[in-house]
């Protein structure tokens, strides 16, 4: 993915049985995630990653649900952050 001001970034795009309204759970999924998926994004060179999770609501043939997107940011440091806890 590249974004338009700034760098390019690796996407993960997985599903999940967490409600993406139970935030609090989703992050504590995507924290195990991020400590696997980290080390790709850095092989890559990239100082942006995306993981975004997707909970489907139904079983049927067409699937409908929500998404949320969790982005992280390597700063000058070498460290990683949350893009949400950035904003807070």
């Amino acid at each position: 993915m590249d974004f338009p001001k700034g760098d390019s970034a690796l996407v993960m795009n997985y599903e999940t049985d967490i409600s993406i309204e139970d935030m609090p759970e989703l992050r504590k999924e995507v924290d195990e995630i991020w400590e696997v998926f980290q080390k790709d994004v850095e092989a890559a060179n990239l100082k942006a990653a995306a993981i975004r999770a997707v909970h489907n609501e139904n079983d049927g043939f067409i699937k409908i649900g929500k998404g949320y997107g969790f982005i992280f940011i390597k700063q000058d440091d070498g460290t990683w952050h949350w893009l949400d806890d950035e904003e807070k």
